[in-house]
């Protein structure tokens, strides 16, 4: 797999100086047995088994982004679930050290690797499977949106010679798709929900889109202080635990419909704005149904230009205006609308 990331991971190839974290959680007997393999006894047996991880393309190390260590491994690996013939598939195969139980960590790594599955691998299947006492996998594989498929009785042999049954899940990629359209919904804009957003902080040069403080952004008099204009213009992206994710904005100037819209900075450059655009559009093809849809961005924010122009976004004109920051370069864009793709 590439490198990928999430809100608090980083998933990346493997390394011989990750042996020190990989012993770490590799020795706990906690672990090894609720994935069918003895716990380690010694560095020189982590060592060796991490030699056949390094420049293994189907599995990564976890890497808690907070700390930079590695706490646990997710692959991609051949299926071995009997779906021989139905379509291209892998197996999800993760551990997680017991010190990042019960955070949604692992939830968060699968729920990346599916998405690399259905839309860079362009996989038809995902399958996955825990043995019946493992029940902390098994909300994983929950949580992650898998579907029960089959049990097999004593398919898995363990380190001890042990025959275990396997509880065997499946994952289409319809049924990826109609997870992905459903993890983000729009809702209202909260005044609690706009003093958040004034306290995002973005990095480098993205921080041109740091806003104001509350405050300052309630004396300037703009739309988002405004009680009548945040109810009709302006509304909430939120994931399924009712967080905050985003927002945008539907509004008149000059005749147009214009879009406005903003990333949680945490969230930027993970792929979702694929997800949130599709969000976006589905509202305005139920609220503007016929009318085009135009806004504009920054022309060094080639990763916004490149996610507009997927949704089907068209570059118009370039021109540079003046901001509160002084003046910058902007691309103006152009959404034709009509019937829903």
């Amino acid at each position: 797999m590439k490198t990928m990331q999430t809100r608090r991971l980083l998933l990346r190839p493997w390394c011989m100086e990750d042996l020190e974290d990989f012993y770490a959680y590799a020795k706990d007997p906690e672990i090894g047995p609720n994935a069918g393999w003895k716990p380690h006894c010694s560095m020189d047996e982590s060592r060796e088994i991490l030699k056949n991880f390094v420049g293994n393309g189907e599995v990564s190390a976890v890497v808690l982004k907070e700390t930079g260590k590695v706490v646990g491994s997710l692959g991609l690996h051949s299926d071995r679930l009997f779906h021989e013939g139905e379509g291209s598939c892998r197996e999800v195969g993760y551990v997680l050290s017991r010190s990042c139980w019960g955070k949604g960590l692992m939830t968060e790594a699968v729920r990346r690797a599916e998405r690399y599955a259905f839309e860079e691998m362009r996989l038809d299947f995902l399958s996955v499977a825990h043995f019946p006492f493992n029940a902390r996998s098994r909300r994983v594989i929950e949580k992650c949106g898998f579907r029960y498929e089959k049990t097999l009785a004593g398919s898995y042999t363990d380190y001890r010679g042990v025959k275990l049954d396997e509880v065997c899940y499946l994952m289409t990629r319809g049924g990826y798709e109609d997870l992905e359209r459903k993890r983000f919904r729009a809702a209202g804009l909260t005044r609690e929900h706009a003093e958040e957003i004034c306290s995002w902080r973005y990095d480098g040069p993205y921080a041109v889109y740091n806003s104001f403080p509350w405050e300052e952004v309630c004396a300037r008099g703009w739309a988002m202080a405004d009680d009548d204009k945040r109810k009709s213009e302006f509304y909430a992206v939120q994931d399924e635990r009712g967080e905050l994710c985003g927002f945008f904005r539907f509004f008149s100037r000059d005749g147009a419909l214009l879009l406005g819209l903003g990333v949680r900075p945490d969230l930027c450059g993970l792929g979702y704005g694929r997800r949130i655009m599709g969000l976006v559009l589905r509202e305005f093809f139920f609220r503007y149904p016929g009318r085009d849809l135009e806004l504009e961005v920054r022309s060094f924010n080639r990763r916004a230009v490149s996610c507009y122009r997927s949704a089907g976004f068209l570059e118009t004109v370039r021109y540079r205006r003046e901001t509160p920051l002084g003046e910058d370069e902007f691309v103006r864009m152009r959404f034709s609308g009509g019937e829903e793709a």
